[in-house]
């Protein structure tokens, strides 16, 4: 009899270890899942910071510390101790407003993105949290919904704001300024375009995601969109999760997909130069009507009293323009946006490059005796 029952014993332990054996077999499978790249993540350069830090630092994440809020995440400023000055933390929001659950992906995604690349016109990573990530209760009881999962990026602050919100002050910065804010964002983009390997898309930009320092250095900001791609992937399908004003309406696909390439990023880049030099409110179609009657410099912003370089006002629209055109293929690479820039390159004659099919390569169209203005016709050679 007491044999019957050691054996019964035996067998109901053996079986109670084999469950046990198997739940955490499921746990591990479950978390590798759940949290993809997690360890990998932890050996990053950036710092990790516990959520009771981060609580602390933004008073509880009150409204009073809230600098504001996008698709993915919401920003609030903060001071850590552990660093000794103020901080952006953003969280990314728990319930996306596209795909349940794709909190997580947006977070990695963000953080591989960031991690990865130094850039001047970048805003800086500073490090991390994902509350409870290593939580034992969350391992064992993989089985149940997390909702109080937290995830959140720490971001240097950049203390003057967004552009967006200085383009539209009474008091507006000037030309010089200006101009310097367009090639520290063309320095960025053109690093992330063709320094970075993989490139990456940034897939957001606009005027209230590029950041202003005290001296009115001009970073990139808002990575939550962005997107890593390799080199023989050069197109991403995707939610359409941009913002659509700056959003290239040629990359609208059927099922509401977005098609990103570099050629996105390009027209929404595009549409900021335009907002940076012309009138408030004023669309694209205008501006072109400027163009194309040789009256281009009437589009600039009036509130710059005329305070400006003719010749750089002029180019900068003009760059406006190409990198938004409505054909994707007649747009410039950011290297050529550069060597305009940086290197005084010519500008095509957009009239004609409307009017002509587009060359095997977009180079040729381009004169290097010939000005730059509207006025110039530096494709009349190939017509």
């Amino acid at each position: 009899h007491e044999k019957t029952i050691f054996i019964i014993i035996g067998g109901v332990l053996a079986l109670v270890i084999l469950v046990l054996m198997i739940w955490f077999a499921l746990s591990c499978w479950k978390w590798t899942n759940r949290h993809p790249g997690f360890q990998k993540q932890r050996k990053q350069e950036t710092m990790r910071f516990e959520y009771r830090d981060l609580a602390a630092a933004t008073d509880h994440f009150s409204e009073g510390r809230r600098l504001g809020s996008g698709f993915f995440g919401v920003v609030h400023r903060g001071y850590l101790k552990k660093l000794g000055c103020d901080v952006a933390i953003k969280e990314i929001m728990n319930k996306s407003q596209v795909v349940p659950g794709q909190n997580n992906s947006v977070f990695y995604v963000e953080l591989n993105a960031i991690t990865s690349v130094k850039h001047k016109n970048l805003v800086k990573l500073v490090g991390w949290c994902r509350g409870n990530s290593c939580s034992f209760g969350e391992f064992i009881c993989w089985c149940r919904k997390n909702e109080n999962n937290r995830l959140f990026l720490v971001y240097e602050l950049v203390p003057k704001g967004n552009l967006h919100d200085h383009l539209h002050k009474e008091e507006t910065i000037p030309w010089e300024i200006r101009y310097k804010i367009v090639k520290d964002i063309t320095s960025a983009l053109l690093y992330l375009h063709h320094e970075c390997d993989p490139f990456i898309l940034h897939r957001d930009i606009k005027p209230s995601n590029i950041l202003l320092d005290n001296n009115f250095n001009a970073k990139l900001a808002d990575f939550g969109l962005s997107r890593i791609v390799d080199h023989d992937s050069s197109r991403v399908l995707t939610i359409p999760v941009g913002t659509e004003r700056y959003l290239d309406p040629e990359c609208k696909k059927p099922e509401g997909v977005v098609e990103f390439s570099r050629s996105t990023d390009i027209y929404s880049y595009g549409i900021v130069l335009l907002e940076i030099t012309c009138k408030q409110g004023m669309v694209r179609e205008q501006v072109w009507q400027h163009y194309i009657s040789g009256s281009l410099l009437q589009a600039a912003d009036y509130r710059l009293n005329g305070e400006f370089n003719k010749s750089e006002m002029e180019g900068v629209i003009i760059l406006g323009l190409w990198c938004s055109f409505p054909d994707s293929k007649k747009r410039p690479s950011m290297e050529q946006v550069t060597a305009v820039l940086e290197h005084g390159k010519p500008l095509p004659d957009l009239d004609l490059l409307d009017r002509t099919s587009v060359p095997t390569q977009l180079e040729t169209y381009i004169d290097p005796l010939a000005p730059i203005s509207a006025g110039s016709s530096s494709y009349e050679q190939h017509a």
